[in-house]
């Protein structure tokens, strides 16, 4: 009779576990859903702008000219 008991106890606790993880609102309150972003709180960023001196490197001293330019 004991063995009878726990399996009731397990069937049923499996079919709460079952019934439970399906319903919408308790995967939301568990945080087991997925959600998107929200498009009124999305915001578009400007594109990066490079200065106009981006190419200008500043002189090294310590440097020979000939060394860097075959760098």
């Amino acid at each position: 009779m004991l063995n009878l008991k726990k399996i009731c106890l397990i069937g049923v606790a499996a079919m709460l576990t079952v019934g439970l993880s399906s319903c919408g609102w308790t995967k939301k309150k568990l945080g087991l859903t997925r959600e998107g972003p929200d498009e009124t709180k999305v915001m578009v960023n400007e594109p990066l702008i490079l200065p106009p001196e981006y190419s200008v490197r500043p002189k090294n001293l310590e440097v020979n000219e000939e060394e860097e330019e075959n760098w």
